[in-house]
């Protein structure tokens, strides 16, 4: 009999619960509020596929109430095709150099740009093809090396013109596409699946947060400077708490699992 640890089950279920809140709202962020807590607990080869398959789910379900419109499929089809050309670069760049400086330097670099555009919120960007594909490019990079890329398309489109319900269509798309690149890498990294029954605690607590966002999206509690005020709040919070964790890791001062319940 396989004893069960109810603190690590109590922990991925608060986790999934604020991320499917946070997803519902801003159409990111899943991973983001996941991974970090559940890093110190969890080994690196279970969280990745359990957020990456909960972030796909929760897009596939998105993707049925978030209509796109038909002009913008193209800037997705440009940010994930160039996300998956510098993913595997990512990956190799990740392999020479320890992930933690890189998560500091871009914890750092998506900080002051949040910080930027909290500021200045009259600051707007005009999208165009090039710019689709260097963010697409840069979240692939940052997906390979440091686990993470949505922040680089959420700082892309919240700053642009577009109205924030129809960014975060966009991005919920685009974040899938992500989670699905991650999911294909970590299995090809990684043949055990004894990580699946850990979905049965995360992916009910997830949708959970999800019926409670949308009580709140439906109640009109959030107008669409709210939402692009909270996104950036969001992403400014999480650089902090990513480079602290970070900054621990590289100080010895926390170690990552290797083993769990083995």
């Amino acid at each position: 009999m396989i004893a069960v640890d109810w603190f690590l089950v109590a922990l991925l279920a608060a986790c999934a619960f604020l991320a499917g809140l946070f997803r519902r709202l801003s159409g990111f962020g899943g991973a983001m509020v996941m991974a970090p807590l559940l890093i110190g607990f969890f080994p690196l080869v279970y969280v990745i596929p359990i957020v990456m398959t909960i972030e796909l789910l929760a897009g596939i379900w998105l993707a049925k109430n978030w209509k796109v419109e038909k002009e913008d499929r193209p800037r997705i089809y440009r940010l994930l095709i160039a996300s998956t050309i510098t993913l595997p670069f990512g990956i190799y760049i990740g392999e020479q150099i320890d992930p933690q400086h890189l998560k500091i330097i871009a914890s750092i670099a998506v900080f002051w740009f949040s910080l930027f555009l909290l500021l200045q919120p009259h600051v707007r960007l005009t999208l165009g093809s090039t710019k689709d594909h260097l963010a697409g490019a840069g979240a692939g990079f940052l997906l390979g090396s440091c686990g993470f890329g949505g922040p680089i398309i959420a700082l892309y489109l919240g700053a642009s013109t577009l109205d924030y319900r129809h960014v975060r269509a966009i991005l919920s798309l685009v974040v899938s596409g992500l989670a699905l690149l991650g999911i294909i890498f970590a299995v090809l990294f990684n043949e055990s699946l004894s990580w699946l029954p850990w979905l049965t605690v995360g992916l009910p607590a997830f949708m959970f947060g999800f019926v409670v966002a949308s009580y709140i999206d439906r109640m009109g509690l959030m107008t669409e400077s709210r939402l692009r005020r909270f996104s950036l709040y969001f992403l400014l919070i999480n650089a902090l708490v990513n480079g602290f964790i970070s900054l621990l890791l590289l100080n010895d001062r926390i170690t990552l699992p290797t083993l769990l319940n083995e």
